[in-house]
C-alpha cells in the first residue's frame, strides 16, 4: 500500500512539476531558407542523373543551371540589449542546415540508405554580437560561412571566403579573425597534414588542423569601395606512429594578399556594380580549384625533399559586374583567371607524401562569360547565358567548352529585378568542346555520355531563397 502511494505521490509531482514549465512565447527568431529542385536530362546519354556539362576541376564556373537539388534551413535567435533605450547592440546566435547528394535523388522517395545517400550539414552554429554598448566593436564566435560577395551566375566566392570555425573581432572598418579548418583523424590511412574528403572519400591535399589569421580592412571611396586582405596560414608539425610506419612532418606555413575594388555604376534601374579584385598566395596557401576560392585547399604536390609547399603559389584574378540597363534588360557579366602551381619542381604530376597518387602540380583555369535578362513583362523573364572556359592541368593541352543556355523564366513575386526569387525555368543548354576535352571526357556529362563534341542538357528548374 506504501508502494503505491509513493507511486501515486511520485507521478502526482511530476504532472505537477510538467505543468509549470515555461509555454514557449518567445517571438525573437528568424527563419530563412535557399534552395533549388527541378528534374533534368542529359541528351545523348543513359545516366539517370544528368551531370553538368562544365569542365573538371572548375565546379559551377562556366555556368550554374545544371546544378543538382540541393536545401539549406537558417534559423536564428535574436537577443535584446537591457536597456534598449541607450544600447543599439545587436545580439543573433545563428545556426544553418545543409541537405545535398553527391549522386543520385535528394528529395522524394529516397532516404539516407538510397544511392548515393542524403549528406547532412551544419556550416554555421555562431553567435555575433554588432555595436557592443553603442560602440564601434562587434565580435562573433563559432562556425560561419564567413564569406563576401559571389559571382551568383557561376556560384563562386571569389575573393575572401574563409568559411571555418574561429572568431573574430571588428573596429569600425577593420576586421581581425582566426579560424581553423576541418580536422578528422585519419593517421590511420594519411599523413597528419592531410584530411579525407568526405565527399567523394579522396585524400586531398586540404592540410589539417591549421589556423589561419586574417586581417581585413576596407577604404570607403567614391561611390564603392577597397577592400584590402592579408592571411597567414600555420600548419603545427605532425607526426604518427604505430607498429608498422612512421610520420613525422614539419610546420610549415603560407601567406595571402589582395585587394578588391567594388564601384556603383548609376544606371536607370538601381543595382548596378563593377567589381575588380586581385590575390596571391604562397607556401600552404595557395588554394582555390574545383570552383572554389578558399586558399587553405592547399593545391599540387609536396616537395618530398623538404616536405613542405614552400615553392607553392597561386593567382587569381576577378571581374563581375552588373548592369541594369533599363526597365527591359539587365546585364549580369564575369572573368576569373587562376594560376597555380604546387611545391614540386615537376611541371606535370609528382606524387603526394605516400606515393600513391600522382598530382597534377600546375593548372590554369580561364572563364568568362554574361548572362542577360530580358523582361517581357513584370512576371515573365527570359534569361539567356553564354559562357566560355579553359583548363589546362600539368603540361596537357587546353581542355575548352562553349556553352549557350536559354531558360525562360516565370517570376511569381512580378518583379523586374534579376534577384527577385521564386524563379521557375525551362533550361535548355548546349556545349561545345575541343578535340582534347572530348577525347579525354573533360567534363562530367563527357564522362556519362562518351567521346562528344557537342553535349546538351534540358531541365525544368525552381530556385527560391528569403532571407
Amino acid at each position: 500500500m506504501k508502494t503505491n502511494f509513493s507511486l501515486f505521490l511520485t507521478l502526482f509531482l511530476t504532472l505537477g512539476l510538467l505543468a509549470q514549465s515555461p509555454v514557449i512565447s518567445n517571438k525573437n527568431f528568424s527563419f530563412g531558407t535557399y534552395g533549388r529542385a527541378g528534374i533534368g536530362y542529359g541528351l545523348g546519354t543513359t545516366a539517370e542523373f544528368p551531370q553538368s556539362l562544365n569542365l573538371n576541376g572548375m565546379g559551377s564556373i562556366g555556368g550554374r543551371f545544371e546544378e543538382n537539388d540541393y536545401l539549406e534551413l537558417a534559423t536564428a535567435m535574436h537577443f535584446s540589449p537591457t536597456n534598449a533605450n541607450k544600447d543599439i547592440t545587436k545580439i543573433n546566435v545563428q545556426a544553418r542546415f545543409a541537405f545535398y547528394t553527391t549522386q543520385g535523388q535528394l528529395i522524394g522517395n529516397v532516404s539516407n540508405k538510397s544511392i548515393g545517400g542524403i549528406t547532412t550539414a551544419m556550416p554555421e552554429l555562431f553567435a555575433e554580437a554588432k555595436n557592443i554598448m553603442g560602440s564601434d566593436w562587434s565580435v562573433w564566435i563559432g562556425a560561419r560561412l564567413f564569406r563576401g560577395d559571389d559571382i551568383h551566375i557561376i556560384d563562386h566566392y571569389y575573393f575572401d571566403d574563409h568559411s571555418g570555425q574561429g572568431v573574430g573581432i571588428q573596429h569600425k572598418n577593420t576586421k581581425f579573425s582566426v579560424i581553423f579548418t576541418g580536422s578528422i583523424d585519419t593517421t590511420s590511412t594519411l599523413p597528419p597534414n592531410f584530411y579525407l574528403n568526405i565527399v567523394n572519400g579522396t585524400p586531398t591535399l586540404g592540410l589539417r588542423n591549421r589556423y589561419i589569421s586574417i586581417l581585413e580592412h576596407e577604404i570607403q571611396v567614391k561611390k564603392g569601395y577597397v577592400k584590402l586582405m592579408g592571411e597567414f596560414q600555420r600548419l603545427p608539425a605532425g607526426e604518427a606512429k604505430d607498429a608498422n610506419t612512421k610520420y613525422n612532418y614539419p610546420a610549415d606555413y603560407g601567406f595571402v594578399l589582395g585587394a578588391k575594388y567594388n564601384k556603383n555604376i548609376s544606371t536607370k534601374l538601381p543595382g548596378s556594380f563593377n567589381a575588380v579584385s586581385a590575390r596571391y598566395g604562397t607556401g600552404i596557401a595557395n588554394g582555390g580549384d574545383g570552383g572554389s576560392s578558399r586558399t587553405y585547399m592547399t593545391y599540387g604536390a609536396p616537395n618530398l625533399e623538404t616536405n613542405s609547399f614552400k615553392k607553392a603559389y597561386s593567382i587569381a584574378l576577378t571581374e563581375t559586374f552588373l548592369l541594369n540597363l533599363n526597365e527591359k534588360y539587365s546585364l549580369n557579366g564575369y572573368a576569373v583567371y587562376t594560376k597555380s602551381k604546387g611545391a614540386s619542381d615537376s611541371k606535370d604530376k609528382a606524387p603526394d607524401y605516400l606515393g600513391k597518387q600522382m598530382l597534377f602540380n600546375r593548372k590554369q583555369d580561364i572563364s568568362f562569360g554574361a548572362r542577360g535578362t530580358y523582361y517581357i513583362n513584370n512576371w515573365l523573364h527570359l534569361l539567356h547565358e553564354l559562357d566560355f572556359a579553359w583548363r589546362k592541368d600539368g603540361t596537357q593541352d587546353f581542355a575548352q567548352m562553349t556553352k549557350f543556355t536559354i531558360a525562360p523564366t516565370l517570376v511569381p513575386t512580378a518583379k523586374r529585378d534579376v534577384w527577385e526569387r521564386p524563379h521557375f525555368r525551362f533550361v535548355y543548354s548546349v556545349a561545345h568542346y575541343n578535340k582534347f576535352a572530348a577525347e579525354n571526357l573533360y567534363s562530367p556529362y563527357l564522362a556519362q555520355s562518351g567521346t562528344k563534341s557537342w553535349g546538351q542538357y534540358v531541365g525544368i528548374k525552381m530556385e527560391w531563397w528569403i532571407w
